[in-house]
């Protein structure tokens, strides 16, 4: 019996453990990075990240904006109504130019936003690719292109620099977005199995505390016996 409380105790230890590190790795992986941006040419931030591991950037924009209508499309800033052609998507309102540079180790790549591709309660998001200068503006190379920029793991400074804002957007403040390397919905096979964080985590952390419970029941119980048969054979003595 005592092998099996202090076998059972090391296990939740183990578990405990394993799981906390499990965790501390899941939040690195989910880290996502923002900061408001201004939209006018020259304009500079930092942003600031952390990663697990290496991985290319996947920027996009926020903006404010009440409920859109689907049939009468932002021109300023875009809709994902396109015609599909090879190796190419030509999209009917790609919205108003913003470029930006963005610098990380002493290499640099120019990213270029395209059209709304997402619509939340009073917010719009416009995502970036890698700049291609002999591009149309309607038109964006589809896959899109791999960027050129890797990110390394660990805590990271990004230079963001505004190069080429459309005039129905200039002077706006918008949110600049850096999406984790690990997401719900798109994730690298890298991270393995730390994607079923997603779904277990509550159920693992859940367990873990009914296992502490069960076992601090066990402890209190075992230390009653033990008290009690002490004070019995003090008694006896």
């Amino acid at each position: 019996m005592r092998i099996a409380f202090w076998s059972s105790w090391l296990l939740l230890i183990y578990l405990s453990i394993g799981l906390a590190l499990a965790l501390a790795d899941f939040r690195t992986a989910t880290h996502y990075a923002s900061a408001p941006l201004l939209l006018e040419p020259g304009t500079q931030l930092t942003l600031e990240t952390e990663r697990l591991l290496p991985g290319r950037p996947q920027l996009s924009l926020t903006f404010q904006r009440p409920p859109p209508d689907y049939d009468q499309p932002d021109p300023v800033l875009g809709n994902w109504q396109n015609s599909q052609h090879a190796g190419f998507l030509r999209f009917r309102t790609p919205g108003e130019p913003i470029r930006l540079k963005v610098e990380h180790d002493g290499r640099h790549t120019i990213y270029r936003a395209m059209p709304v591709s997402s619509h939340g309660s009073g917010e719009v998001t416009r995502e970036f690719t890698p700049d291609e200068p002999s591009a149309s503006p309607t038109d964006f190379q589809w896959p899109p292109l791999a960027s050129p920029l890797t990110l390394g793991a660990g805590n990271l400074h990004l230079k963001i620099t505004v190069v080429e804002v459309g005039p129905g957007l200039r002077g706006e403040t918008a949110t600049l977005g850096l999406e984790p390397g690990l997401q719900m919905k798109v994730t690298d096979a890298d991270y393995g199995w730390l994607w079923l964080l997603f779904i277990v985590k509550p159920a693992l952390q859940l367990l873990l505390a009914l296992y502490a419970v069960v076992m601090l029941a066990w402890s209190w119980r075992r230390g009653r016996t033990w008290w009690r048969g002490r004070s019995g054979a003090v008694k006896a003595s």
